[in-house]
């Protein structure tokens, strides 16, 4: 099964003929959604709730682990165990209902295959003995050709999902896409785009110039091959476009849905825009 969806949720206009897209939008045209927001804050049992009571049924979604929780405030899990907590009691009902489909964790670049980094991803399994867990490298020394069969067996000790990325290759500052599975129940790929120019760009507006980027139609080919490859090793295969630094990510979804004959049952209603 392969699950195409988007990252964010107020930032895609070409859905809602113009206006700020919200969660029920998604949930008309998409099965899951990736959350961001929780990297900054863990949500209030309110808020989440309230995600739940938009969506149908079987809508899923992947839930970004804190900035303390993933390593980029350089401190130790168990120096975050109160983010830990409170995180896993919020989405407790999202647990519960089934579509909760993973947590998150995408990690700095400044996080090396070290063995103190190795005893960072047993210690967030320890927090979470059950939880599913995904865990996205930015760090290219995780792939190194000494390390990457044994990152990966490590990602399988742990039952921990593999983030397939595609992103701009840079000679510093990316990572390879390897299309591996570690976990047999679920396999994420997170789709940054190619702009290679504004990853390596700083200032005011980098953030959005990283994503700027709309995949082509090869380019989609490509990629929709590889989400099948590692569809026929896992049960779940989650597509999600982050290329959204020009409003791209909902188009190029859409075009993968239609290119690799997707069908989702279970939607939720299309909202009406009158105006």
């Amino acid at each position: 099964m392969i699950n195409v969806g988007l990252t964010s949720v107020a930032d895609h206009p070409s859905l809602t003929a113009g206006r700020t897209s919200t969660l029920a939008d998604l949930a008309a045209i998409f099965p899951v959604v990736e959350l961001d927001t929780t990297y900054y804050a863990v949500p209030s049992a309110q808020t989440v709730a309230r995600w739940l009571r938009q969506v149908p049924p079987r809508f899923q979604f992947i839930v970004k682990a804190t900035a303390a929780m993933s390593a980029h405030e350089q401190t130790e899990p168990h120096d975050a165990s109160a983010d830990f907590t409170a995180l896993r009691r919020a989405l407790a009902p999202m647990q519960a209902s089934g579509q909760l489909a993973s947590i998150l964790f995408q990690l700095p670049p400044y996080f090396g295959a070290s063995v103190q980094n190795v005893r960072i991803l047993m210690r967030i399994r320890a927090l979470y003995p059950t939880l599913p867990v995904a865990v996205e490298f930015r760090n290219a020394g995780w792939y190194l050709p000494d390390y990457r069969q044994q990152t990966l067996a490590l990602l399988r000790q742990l039952h921990f999902s593999h983030v397939v990325v595609d992103e701009p290759q840079t000679p510093a500052g990316s990572v390879p896409l390897v299309a591996a599975v570690t976990d047999p129940a679920l396999a994420i790929m997170r789709l940054h785009g190619r702009n290679v120019a504004g990853w390596q760009r700083g200032g005011a507006q980098w953030r959005s110039e990283r994503t700027n980027y709309r995949y082509d139609q090869t380019e989609l080919a490509a990629l929709g091959q590889v989400a099948q490859q590692l569809a026929r090793q896992a049960q779940q295969v989650i597509v999600i476009f982050n290329n959204n630094g020009h409003h791209d990510a909902a188009a190029n979804a859409q075009q993968m849905i239609t290119d690799l004959g997707l069908t989702y049952q279970g939607l939720g209603p299309r909202q009406l825009d009158l105006f």
